[in-house]
């Protein structure tokens, strides 16, 4: 696990799963309570593994020796939990069984009715979240841009433009956010960008995988008690 960020400080998750660790071995309980501290330094462990593989990938990517040589704005945006978020949006969407693209159309639609609900809660122009109620309604799609997502996943593969993946994570960051993760991913070869009439993105497999290990290492935690 990459213990320090680029400025020498122990990273958050770092931290936070030695301090588990410390409970861990002082308190060798075996009731519930361990149990849950367990599986919490499991999660914790393991998604910094992620996020340490996520910016090992990046720094083979772009030729340099570790990660420490990657720009600090880059680090940033490559351990951020919008990278998690997207790379788990991929793992499910390999994983899950769900069809493309078939499967894309019935989960845009429920996107949209998520979206109607959330628009109807509104108060004052803006839900109880705090997302105003002009952003909630930007992130609806319309029939032509489902088609759209559908033509461009037609090969197999989920590949959606980039204003649909901005809609589809407006509830987790904003527009700009979300394209700010998308670009640093591409650029890194984490994802793979196409500019056509439209920005197209998709995944190299890489992502998703690095998330799935992150799971793997979580439940062979309780395989091993």
């Amino acid at each position: 696990m990459d213990q320090l960020q680029s400025n020498g400080r122990p990273h958050k998750a770092w931290r936070a799963y030695q301090i588990l660790v410390s409970i861990l071995k002082t308190k060798r309980g075996s009731g519930l309570a361990m149990r849950e501290l367990r599986c919490l330094a499991a999660m914790r462990s393991a998604k910094a593994q992620f996020f340490t593989s996520v910016e090992a990938h990046a720094a083979k990517h772009i030729g340099v020796d570790g990660a420490a040589m990657l720009e600090r704005d880059h680090r940033r945006v490559l351990r951020s939990e919008g990278v998690a978020q997207v790379a788990e949006f991929f793992y499910v969407l390999k994983y899950a069984g769900i069809p493309i693209p078939d499967g894309l159309a019935s989960f845009l639609e429920r996107h949209n009715a998520d979206m109607d609900t959330l628009e109807q809660s509104c108060r004052n122009g803006y839900t109880v979240g705090g997302l105003s109620a002009q952003r909630v309604r930007r992130a609806k799609f319309s029939d032509a841009q489902i088609r759209y997502v559908m033509h461009e996943s037609s090969g197999g593969e989920p590949r959606f433009d980039q204003q649909s993946l901005q809609r589809i994570f407006t509830q987790i960051m904003s527009f700009e956010s979300c394209r700010s993760i998308l670009v640093t991913l591409s650029d890194f070869g984490l994802l793979r960008r196409w500019e056509f009439n439209q920005v197209v993105i998709g995944s190299t497999g890489i992502l998703e995988d690095l998330y799935k290990t992150q799971l793997e290492t979580i439940v062979a935690t309780f395989d091993q008690t």
